[in-house]
């Protein structure tokens, strides 16, 4: 049984204690309504529209937006939303957004906002500051799944990129698969708290035999691996 209040909690605690351990470097309030867990935006945005090439354009946008969970000490972001309804997670949208350039974090640190420090790179070296990193989500959507769209996905590159997942993810090992993947240095420094997130469950399995006969990420699920 699964609450967006208890999702919500999770979130916030997670989201507070990495702010207290400086893993991060800005968290906003999370966002409860009755059936979706998010963020608090400070604008309007076309955000879940935006589904193309990722663009520091659209970094920008976000930034200025306020569409993210969390900041990370060199500019990337955090989204996580959750939906739920009568005690099952229906839907989320988890990712991780790289800074689009490599900036100096103690110009961060010293609260020089996000995308002055952004802008101000792109504005004197042009292309040549962009860092291409790719944004990485985490999606669940079973009520779209079908031929090349597994239920639970991975999306690199492109938005028809979907690489088959073992169920729905939860929070925290999001956020351990990101620190562990992309900043191992920080994670080591609360390996016990990373250690405990990366065995947190959330939902079934939702590989289809069609998605096992391919390449997929794969899971504990409930007591069972989640593959063939």
């Amino acid at each position: 049984m699964t609450t967006p209040r208890a999702l919500r909690d999770d979130i916030t605690n997670a989201l507070d204690f990495l702010r207290d351990a400086e893993l991060i470097m800005y968290a906003g309030a999370v966002a409860l309504g009755p059936t979706r867990v998010s963020w608090h935006a400070w604008s309007p945005a076309t955000f879940l529209f935006e589904r193309g090439r990722a663009t520091p354009e659209q970094y920008l946008r976000w930034v200025l937006a306020g569409h993210y969970s969390a900041a990370l000490p060199d500019g990337s972001l955090l989204q996580l939303t959750y939906d739920v309804r009568q005690g099952e997670v229906t839907g989320h949208r988890l990712a991780y957004v790289p800074c689009p350039v490599i900036v100096d974090e103690q110009l961060l640190r010293e609260g020089e906002p996000i995308a002055d420090v952004v802008t101000q790179y792109l504005d004197d070296s042009g292309a040549s500051a962009v860092a291409l990193r790719s944004p990485i989500r985490f999606e669940f959507a079973p009520n779209a799944a079908g031929d090349n769209h597994p239920a639970a996905h991975l999306t690199l590159n492109e938005s028809h990129c979907r690489i088959a997942c073992a169920a729905p993810m939860h929070p925290y090992r999001f956020l351990d698969f990101v620190y562990r993947q992309f900043y191992p240095d920080l994670r080591s420094a609360q390996e016990a708290w990373f250690s405990a997130a990366a065995g947190r469950l959330l939902g079934r399995n939702a590989l289809t035999d069609a998605d096992r006969d391919l390449p997929h990420m794969s899971w504990q699920v409930h007591g069972e691996i989640a593959a063939a």
